[in-house]
């Protein structure tokens, strides 16, 4: 589909779209951590 793309430079919007999901992985796992961490504690 991307190859279609007249308006958008598909390549740089699919290296934006994995890196996005990059970044909520690593949220998520810190979140996970950090609850963790608030568990042990108590």
């Amino acid at each position: 589909m991307c190859s279609y793309c007249k308006k958008h430079n598909a390549s740089l919007f699919l290296i934006h779209m994995m890196v996005e999901l990059k970044v909520l992985d690593l949220l998520e796992d810190a979140c996970e951590s950090l609850l963790d961490s608030i568990i042990t504690e108590k």
